[in-house]
């Protein structure tokens, strides 16, 4: 059997991961890839398959870091309505950190559908310490079948801590955002 080219660039291997992440390759295209990946100098490790990270050593940017830290668990977490999940994106030290996962509780038992999107504005830091600007909107269909669809959408600004294991919230505004008294009129 031929050796695979392996001079495509980083989007066939991009591709390929995510059809063997989402299973639509038989096995033997798994280890294509890990081949392939051997092949163009990267290491292949077991988990490698199923990221679709950029294969460079690069740092990540301050913005990227924020994305994979916060925002993105963040929004996985809030559609799949895991608590938990969301959870993970708070720095536990957070005084009010029972509260706000009562809060999140409660959201997550009024609807069934949650959608969430985000675009960031501005992100800084200064040693351990950051803030993020972002646009908000988030679509949630009620459980009650007379319910209607609610929309928010805001611009919420994140205070950030640097932890061991990567960027966390710290706090944010508008506070209420994810709670029942949320007042779209005051958050812009």
């Amino acid at each position: 059997m031929p050796k695979p080219c392996v001079h495509y660039g980083l989007l066939p291997v991009l591709l390929l991961a995510g059809l063997c992440h989402a299973g639509v390759l038989p096995a033997g295209g798994r280890c294509f890839l890990l081949r392939v990946q051997q092949q163009s100098g990267q290491p292949a490790a077991a988990g490698d398959a199923n990221r679709a990270e950029p294969a460079t050593d690069e740092k990540l940017s301050l913005s990227d870091q924020v994305i994979q830290n916060v925002l993105e668990p963040l929004r996985n977490g809030i559609q799949v309505q895991d608590v938990s999940q969301v959870m993970a994106v708070f720095d536990k030290q957070v005084p009010a950190y029972a509260a706000l996962q009562q809060q999140f509780r409660s959201f997550f038992g009024l609807y069934s559908e949650v959608n969430f999107h985000y675009q960031i504005l501005q992100v800084a830091a200064d040693k351990d310490h950051g803030s993020a600007t972002a646009d908000i909107e988030m679509d949630a269909l009620p459980y009650e079948i007379a319910g209607m669809p609610e929309r928010r959408a805001a611009q919420m600004h994140f205070q950030l801590g640097l932890t061991p294991k990567g960027w966390k919230i710290v706090g944010f505004t508008p506070a209420e955002f994810f709670g029942p008294g949320f007042n779209r009129a005051e958050a812009r």
